[in-house]
């Protein structure tokens, strides 16, 4: 997202509220940014990409180690006067106009040049007579030299159109100066809608800034965006603050989401390795009548045997067939019946240790689906911050709890329909808790056999309706796993026959004495 020329003239009208004061400091916490100290405020220049000025009122917290270039700055204008604050036509450059007394006791006139153009940013220092003294970024190509001494030319095509310079011009056949791709195609979206005039008129009146959304992306504005809800700032400087924290939120939404899907993705494998393993082991169990009953054969029949055999053959007196064992033809057939005693007391003691190892694991393998399926749906980063504290809860993330609450605590999504209300849990944690507190008549809800929140209607002790039914069963459907399947089966009873069972993971419940609804998710 760009930093555009209109954007930016709007920063600098606000920051001519500075005109008149003096540079009580220069700062430069690190090499891309450079904070002007001013009597009453700071003036911020970011140089990486996107790059921008802003206005702020306090001081960033920044630790005051002087770089080169802000130690020259130092020198040359504390103490400056900040004579004016002036853009170049409406392109992405601008400058301060400075005045101050050197140590000669001379008056000196400065001009310091910002040229917010992303990656291609600068900031420099020329004199009176337009030589440049310093620059953050120096260097030489074919267009220009931006070393001390050489004649400062800005980087600034003056065959584009200025838009504030005119009453009316041909935008559709020019090269518009101060607009991105994106602006640009708004622009052209709000004079379908108003004219021209109107459009310059409403942008030099106001110095409004408005953040929507735009495919999917926020996006920050220097004009009202027609067709597009937006929230609006009376400060430009606060609307792009506002603008980068949601940035970063978004950033660390994305980075934390993927983090913990990859957690649990990872512990469902192991888990369903683990699973297949344990069945493969339950299925030697089925081995256990045949080895007694060899057993019992082999010990009833062992005075006939005494050589080294790899079989034997005896009558089975139940059946009266036939019945062949195998033996190891390195032990006798005695030694052969004690490794079969063995083995069958063996599996008989690993038989009911497999079972629960079974059904924990398969409950294990249940919770973490219903986990991957809340980690899907979050939309917010106060409900995925829960999601982690629980996996740390429960050791499926190492880092220690926080001691602190978290800030802001989610809620469940909330509805009404007919005069009803219905909460939907975001997470395990307000599953567990939309649940815990339901009344005993209210109606609970979840999606048949899949993962899923669950759904809660306040019944205030009244008969539910059946539109109410279905309208919950949709929203039970729509934050499930079979979101997207044709039709999920919902399941519903009164709070009353649910409960957690003794030791059980957030969010996982049994309940009896249900109905169910079969609904397409909506």
């Amino acid at each position: 997202m760009p930093i555009d020329g209109l954007l930016l003239n709007k920063l600098i009208r606000e920051a001519k509220k500075f005109e008149g004061q003096k540079i009580r400091n220069i700062y430069q916490p690190v090499n891309d940014e450079v904070l002007l100290q001013l009597q009453n405020g700071f003036l911020l220049f970011v140089l990486k990409n996107p790059s921008y000025l802003i206005s702020l009122d306090e001081k960033p917290n920044m630790p005051d180690t002087p770089q080169n270039f802000s130690m020259f700055l130092r020198k040359r204008i504390k103490n400056a006067k900040i004579n004016k604050i002036e853009q170049l036509g409406l392109d992405r450059i601008g400058y301060i106009d400075l005045s101050v007394i050197d140590e000669t006791f001379e008056l000196r006139n400065y001009k310091l040049y910002f040229e917010l153009m992303g990656r291609n940013s600068n900031i420099l220092l020329v004199d009176e007579k337009n030589k440049i003294l310093d620059a953050l970024k120096k260097g030489i190509t074919s267009q220009r030299s931006i070393m001390p001494g050489a004649e400062y030319f800005p980087f600034y095509n003056t065959e584009y159109i200025n838009i504030l310079d005119h009453d009316n011009v041909d935008v559709l056949n020019q090269q518009l100066m101060g607009f991105s791709k994106i602006s640009k195609i708004l622009f052209f979206d709000y004079l379908d809608k108003y004219d021209y005039l109107s459009f310059i008129s409403e942008f030099l009146d106001n110095n409004n800034v408005y953040i929507f959304d735009y495919n999917g992306k926020k996006e920050i504005l220097s004009f009202r965006p027609i067709n597009y809800d937006y929230i609006k700032f009376n400060s430009p400087s606060r609307g792009l603050l506002n603008f980068f924290e949601i940035h970063s939120i978004n950033s660390r939404f994305t980075e934390l989401k993927k983090k913990l899907e990859k957690i649990v993705i990872r512990e469902i494998e192991k888990y369903e390795k683990l699973y297949k393993k344990l069945k493969k082991e339950e299925n030697e169990l089925k081995d256990i009548p045949i080895l007694e009953k060899h057993g019992r054969l082999l010990q009833a029949y062992l005075y006939k045997f005494k050589e080294k055999t790899d079989n034997i053959i005896v009558d089975d007196w139940e059946s009266g067939e036939k019945v062949k064992i195998y033996l190891n033809p390195l032990k006798t057939p005695n030694e052969n019946l004690q490794i079969i005693f063995k083995k069958v007391h063996k599996l008989k003691s690993k038989e009911e240790h497999l079972k629960e190892r079974l059904s924990i694991t398969k409950d294990m393998i249940d919770y973490l689906y219903q986990l991957w399926q809340s980690i899907d749906l979050v939309e917010d980063i106060e409900t995925l911050q829960e999601i982690k504290e629980e996996m740390i809860n429960e050791k499926l993330i190492t880092e220690k709890t926080s001691k602190k609450k978290i800030k802001k605590e989610s809620k469940p999504y909330e509805f009404e329909y007919n005069g009803f209300k219905i909460l939907v849990g975001k997470n395990n944690i307000q599953n567990d808790k939309i649940t815990r507190e339901a009344d005993r008549e209210d109606i609970w809800m979840h999606a048949q056999g899949i993962p899923g929140a669950h759904v809660i209607i306040k019944s205030n002790k009244q008969d539910v309706p059946e539109d109410v039914l279905l309208y919950a069963a949709y929203l039970a459907a729509k934050y499930s796993k079979g979101r997207f399947s044709s039709k999920v089966s919902v399941d519903y009873t009164q709070k009353k026959h649910v409960w957690k069972p003794k030791g059980a993971k957030p969010g996982m419940v049994h309940y009896n004495n249900f109905k169910t609804l079969y609904v397409e998710p909506k």
